[in-house]
């Protein structure tokens, strides 16, 4: 009779972290790494945690019953998450990147910091301020008429966030998978529009998951006026056609191009 392989428990270290934002929580914090793919929590597991993304990236996400996921948020490096208002979490988050770095706090310890330590409590407040200016934005993006609006704001939103200078290319950790589910569009026309800008010159890539964006106007000009064209280099209709396309994948396999 075989006996059923159980799962060790995740082992959390206590992390060596000198400065943080979050100030006195950090006496608090534990610390773990995730591989891509791996859940830091599922949807249903009791919110006992907050979380803060140290390095790497995660996707939090909710699954249907038959399967379907919906992305509603891309964390990165700094972002606070996992503060609940119910006792059991409502999304799943799972790590994107290689090596993905997490730290947790006890949710009732943390609340009590947070309560005794007004500076604590103000940095608290904003990173919970950030991730409501994240939904909010996302429900304009969705609101979009058009999957080349979609796209344009998808790609100003993740210059602004993940970019590490002001001006350079942006390392999306996303797949296109991953970037189809957060704009609830096919993935085929995520490739349909992000050929047609690179088509037109207004983002080339740079190696793996690399995009830089080469004329921001242009993008945003496609929000303020989508129904216009400029003139024939600015404009961004949907006329891709003749293209060439990025070759698809299955989903959870990896591509020669790995975006």
């Amino acid at each position: 009779m075989l006996t059923p392989i159980v799962a060790s428990p995740r082992k959390w270290t206590a992390g060596q972290i000198m400065t943080s934002p979050l100030g006195s929580l950090e006496e608090l914090s534990r610390v773990s790494s995730f591989a891509v793919g791996e859940p830091i929590y599922r949807q249903g597991d009791p919110a006992e945690f907050w979380y803060r993304i140290l390095a790497g990236a995660s996707r939090k996400c909710a699954f249907t019953l038959c399967g379907s996921r919906q992305i509603v948020d891309f964390l990165r490096p700094g972002d606070l998450f996992g503060y609940d208002a119910l006792e059991l979490h409502t999304f799943t988050v799972e790590a994107m990147a290689s090596g993905t770095r997490v730290a947790r706090y006890p949710r009732c310890k943390a609340e009590q910091v947070a309560d005794s330590d007004p500076q604590v409590a103000r940095r608290v407040r904003q990173l919970a301020f950030e991730s409501v200016y994240r939904v909010q934005t996302r429900m304009l993006i969705l609101g979009r008429a058009t999957a080349l609006e979609k796209v344009c704001n998808f790609l100003l939103e993740m210059a602004d966030r993940f970019r590490a200078r002001s001006e350079g290319a942006v390392t999306l950790p996303m797949s296109r998978y991953d970037i189809a589910d957060y704009l609830a569009m096919a993935v085929e026309t995520v490739s349909r529009a992000l050929t047609n800008l690179r088509g037109r010159g207004v983002i080339q890539f740079e190696g793996v998951r690399r995009v830089k964006i080469c004329d921001r106007d242009a993008l945003e000009s496609v929000l303020e006026s989508p129904t216009s064209e400029v003139n024939s280099h600015r404009s961004l209709a949907a006329r891709d056609s003749q293209r060439q396309h990025w070759p698809l994948r299955a989903h959870g396999a990896v591509t020669s191009s790995g975006f």
